[in-house]
């Protein structure tokens, strides 16, 4: 038997290009889940945004604390302000959800491949009668 590859043998792509293009589409994917989310809650759960943004000023009072030890002077109050501004509960709150959304979108693509793969590996199998494979 010849082990070489024939004319009929199929090109796979590069495994950095189906990477790449699986993580722009969880990307793109997570951007327009968050995005869908955030206006949902905004436009009819406003009371839970703001129950999220109440128990979020913990954390923005720990970035206050931090910022207040490890600078001095004036170096403080620009951080403090970027913090005020860019950081507010709402900026963590959207943080955060983009990464719940993007490691749940992760895993159902994982589990959806894993489901897939099997399915495929079950189909390959040829049928078998007693302990004879037929051919």
């Amino acid at each position: 038997m010849n082990s070489y590859p024939t004319s009929s043998t199929t090109v796979r792509p590069s495994p950095f290009i189906v990477l790449f293009l699986g993580k722009v589409a969880l990307l793109f994917t997570t951007i327009v889940v968050v995005w869908a989310l955030y206006a949902y809650l905004h436009a009819y759960r406003l009371e839970w945004l703001g129950w999220f943004y109440a128990h979020l000023t913990p954390l923005t009072n720990g970035l206050y604390g931090v910022v207040e030890a490890l600078f001095s002077g004036d170096t403080r109050y620009k951080i403090r302000a970027a913090i005020t501004d860019d950081l507010g509960q709402r900026s963590l709150f959207l943080l955060l959800l983009t990464a719940v959304v993007e490691l749940t979108l992760y895993c159902l693509f994982k589990l959806a491949k894993a489901v897939i793969a099997t399915l495929l590996a079950g189909r390959r199998q040829p049928p078998r009668v007693g302990n004879l494979v037929r051919r």
